[in-house]
This record gives C-alpha cells, sequence and structure tokens, in this order.
C-alpha cells in the first residue's frame, strides 16, 4: 500500500511520504530553514498550543511562519500529545481551532482526545465519542479556507473502536487524517499492535485521503508504516535523542558513549570525528547529534521512495524487519491482513519478486497467484500432465508433446502452468534454491489442491523428481493421482543452477 503522492498547500507541495520534523516553537534548536535547506524537508510541524502559551496573540499578528521565520508549508499539533501525557491542558477545543485558523497553518489539527494504549474500554469510548464531537464542531468553527484540516483517529488498542472513529470522521470535511495514540506502543516496542492500530484504521478511511500516523520518527520502523500506506510522519525524536546523547542509525539507537566508531556516512559523521563530537559544549553537541538523527531519517526516507518507484517496497521491508525481533513480529502480523493489501499492490512491477525469507510467502502477489489460479483458471484439455520443479530451465523430453500439459512447481507460488509462466512475477523471481521448508510446503499445498481438483481429466501425470531438493515432499503430494503416476528422477540437477 506504499504510494508516492503531492500534498498541496498554500505554501507549496509536499512529496509524500516524508517526515515532519517537529520544531518547538519557544526553543529552536534547527530552524525550519536550516533544515528545507540541509535536510531537503517538505513539510514541518510545530505545536499551536505550546505557540499560544509562549507568544499568545502575538502569533495571530505574525503568523505562525513569521514566529518561525519560515515560508514553507507548517502543519500545527493542537496539544493532544500533552493532553495524552498530562491529562488535561488549559485551553478549550473552540480556542485551539480558532487560533489555528489565525496563524495561518497550512495544515491544522483539532483538539482530540488521545485514547492512548493502556485505557480502559469505558474510557476509549469516551475518548472516541469526544474526539468525533469536537471534530464535527470543527467544521463549524473554521474560517480560514486556505488551512486543510486533520481529523484524528482513536480508539487505541479496540479495533471496533478504531473501526467506528475511522469511519465517522471519514465521512465528515477533512482533507488528512492521522492516526492516534501509537507512541506509547512505539515507545515499548509493540510494533504488531502498531500494524492491528494503523490497518484497522487504513481499512475504514477514505483512500484518497493523506494518512499522518503521529509520533513515528524512528527509522528503522518509517518502511514498516510506509508499506502499510501511512503517508505523513512527525517525530521530535531527532532532538530528545540528540539531548540524551542517543545516535539514531537505521536500524537501532546507540549512546554516544557505547560507540567506538562513527558508523554513518552523513555529513556530520564525515566531518567530524566521535572525539570532537563528544568534547563539542553541550549546545553544539546537540546540534550535531540532531543533524545526524535527522540525515539518517530523511535518508532512509528516501531509500524507501527509491523503493517504491523499483517495486522493491516489499524486500526493503522485509529487510528493515530483521533488524528487531518486535519488528518481525509486526511483519507477521501484517499477514493477517494481506487479502486487503493485495487490492492496492500493482499487479505488475518493474522488479523481479526476490524471496527473503518465511514472510515472503504472505506477500500480495503469492495471494493474488493463489486467488487467481483457483478462481480464473481452466487447464487445457490434455490428457498428460507434467510435473516439473522450478529450477529446471529446459522443457522436459516427453514422448507425446502435443497431449501433454506442463506444470512448473514454484515455491512459494507453487502451481504455475506453463502458457502463464511469463506473467509477471511468475517469469521473475528470485528464490533459493536450497529450499527451506515453507518454500516446499508452498508447492506440496498448492499442487496437491490442484490435483484434487482436476484428477479425472488426466490419464497420465509424469514427474520430473529432484528429491535432494525435495525429498519425498513432490510424491506425497502426488497421491491424488497415484495410479496415474510415472516418476523420472532428476539426478543431474545442480544447485548452482539460475532460476
Amino acid at each position: 500500500m506504499g504510494r508516492l503522492g503531492k500534498l498541496s498547500t498554500s505554501h507549496g507541495d509536499v512529496t509524500t511520504p516524508t517526515l515532519m520534523p517537529v520544531i518547538d516553537p519557544s526553543n529552536v534548536i534547527l530552524s525550519p530553514d536550516e533544515i528545507r535547506r540541509e535536510f531537503g524537508a517538505d513539510l514541518v510541524m510545530t505545536n499551536a498550543y505550546l505557540m499560544l502559551r509562549h507568544f499568545g496573540q502575538d502569533a495571530t499578528r505574525q503568523g505562525v511562519h513569521g514566529i518561525l521565520d519560515y515560508d514553507g508549508p507548517i502543519m500545527t499539533d493542537s496539544g493532544g500529545y500533552q493532553i495524552l501525557r498530562y491529562g488535561e491542558i488549559d485551553v478549550g477545543p473552540e480556542e485551539i481551532v480558532r487560533y489555528q485558523d489565525a496563524i495561518g497553518s497550512d495544515i491544522a489539527t483539532i483538539l482530540d482526545i488521545p485514547t492512548g494504549a493502556w485505557v480502559s474500554r469505558e474510557r476509549a469510548v469516551e475518548t472516541v465519542r469526544t474526539t468525533l464531537e469536537r471534530a464535527k464542531q470543527a467544521i463549524e468553527l473554521r474560517s480560514n479556507p486556505k488551512v486543510a484540516w486533520c481529523g484524528p483517529v482513536q480508539g487505541g488498542m479496540f479495533p471496533d473502536l478504531v473501526a467506528e472513529c475511522a469511519t465517522e470522521i471519514g465521512k465528515l470535511d477533512y482533507q488528512l487524517h492521522a492516526i492516534g495514540s501509537p507512541v506509547e506502543l512505539l515507545e515499548n516496542y509493540r510494533y504488531a499492535e502498531i500494524v492491528d492500530l494503523v490497518m484497522t484504521a487504513k481499512q475504514h478511511l477514505p483512500l484518497d485521503r493523506p494518512t499522518h500516523l503521529f509520533g513515528a520518527g524512528h527509522p528503522m520502523v518509517l518502511a514498516l508504516a510506509a508499506v502499510m500506506g501511512c503517508d505523513l510522519f512527525d517525530s521530535a525524536a531527532y532532538v530528545l535523542y540528540a539531548r540524551d546523547g542517543r545516535y539514531m542509525t537505521q536500524t537501532k539507537t546507540l549512546h554516544l558513549d557505547s560507540l567506538a566508531f562513527l558508523p554513518c556516512e552523513c555529513p556530520v559523521c564525515v566531518e567530524h570525528s566521535l572525539k570532537e563530537i563528544k568534547e563539542a559544549p553541550p549546545e553544539e553537541r546537540v546540534k550535531l547529534l540532531a543533524r545526524h538523527n535527522l540525515h539518517v531519517t530523511f535518508g532512509e526516507l528516501r531509500r524507501i521512495k527509491q523503493a517504491i518507484i523499483e517495486g522493491r517496497l516489499w524486500e526493503h521491508v522485509e529487510m528493515r524487519c530483521r533488524a528487531h525481533p518486535r519488528l518481525l513480529d509486526g511483519l507477521r502480523r501484517l499477514a493477517k491482513y494481506r487479502e486487503f493489501v493485495e487490492r492496492f499492490d500493482p499487479v505488475s512491477k518493474p522488479s523481479a519478486f526476490y524471496y527473503l525469507g518465511p514472510e515472503s510467502v504472505s506477500r500480495p502477489e503469492v495471494i493474488r497467484h493463489e486467488k487467481r489460479l483457483a478462481e480464473r483458471y481452466e487447464p487445457p484439455a490434455l490428457p498428460i500432465l507434467a510435473l516439473v520443479p522450478a529450477f529446471e530451465r529446459e522443457r522436459p523430453k516427453v514422448e507425446d508433446p502435443e497431449r501433454t500439459h506442463l506444470i512448473r512447481l514454484v515455491p512459494p507460488f507453487g502451481v504455475v502452468p506453463e502458457e502463464l509462466e511469463e506473467v509477471y512475477p511468475l517469469g521473475q523471481f528470485q528464490v533459493p534454491q536450497e529450499l527451506d521448508a515453507l518454500q516446499i510446503k508452498t508447492v506440496v499445498d498448492s499442487l496437491s489442491n490442484y490435483l484434487q481438483k482436476y484428477s479425472e481429466r488426466y490419464e497420465q501425470v509424469l514427474l520430473f523428481d529432484d528429491p535432494r531438493r525435495w525429498g519425498s515432499a513432490l510424491v506425497d503430494a502426488c497421491k491424488p493421482v497415484a495410479g496415474k503416476l510415472k516418476i523420472f528422477p532428476l539426478s543431474g540437477a545442480r544447485k548452482d543452477e539460475a532460476c
């Protein structure tokens, strides 16, 4: 579901997916102009509640762009995060809506009530009810036509409430939607629950509206979020981590004191030694680490965008999710939603299918082939069936080729009729030839189902078997046609042959 998009605002276009670095208006470490020049950021985020507390009505005269001295797109949050952390704030939902209109935010957010991850169902119901009431009220209060509005989805750990909130807020006049309450889950590496939260919301939100995942800004989680169709991310982690001496990488966070080398190619790490960064004055050290953290984050976003262009986002996600067992939990949980995801995955891509592990079995390409083989395929009326493992490049010699229907056995796709083997990705794949148990199982299950369905139409079944790779699995799968089966061992097969 990963996608490239263009979001138009009154201060310029934004290419998604992208990160909005969060800027504290009262304590600017890196200015929006610096962030745009050095990192290519299209969009930044600041907090309208904090701006109201520190600048008051002066910000309505200068505007948010004047306060931050920035002429690019700015999104404002409303104080919901402060409600999540501290329980309440001293500003009402009507005031914060009018304030964001007055300061001229390019994208503004209503003051929702975050559900959080650890609340009772009764409390979760109340947060959804209040959020929806405020979302409807905000539509009547809005007065600035240049401001795009974001309607958050709440419900937390209760999928039915998330679905209800997403459905109802999706009916309202909002240009974007944000998925709320992931911060506590992200902080505790609860990525499987993040997948449930995001996918539940995505199944009920309008697909033509950008989706913002609140609080997601670490490079290690961006690919998983992008493959679920998240378009915008925000995070102050780049500077919060820097203040704590924490150094982001694409796959983890390291403390500066634990480093012996700088494992990065960004300008900060190329131009400064580890000793220089450690011994820099505190303010300068924070700024250097913040710059490094943003370089790593925006570098990962560029990789994600390029992977989308190449049709390789799934492979990128599989590699990233092997960085931590909990991320792998998230990828495996995504398999629960594979039927929904398959609807949006491109039918053809400019790159071959790569099998990178058991999780590849749940990819949309595999699900699509299985579904279409069952629903759309009818074998030709030929009396002889020849079954050939995928790694045999040549068509086997048979006595009566004109009466023989050939099927290749391709892990993880299973049964691939010869007449379909050039249809993407059935002829455009790379899989390990040292087969794992799941690769074998996908072929066995597919072949067994096929033979049970069509066994009556064949007079003879020829199995060209390579027991060194497959053991007895292919013979066992042919039990529905045992009385018609002839086996031809492929003793000359080599493990180093190309697919």
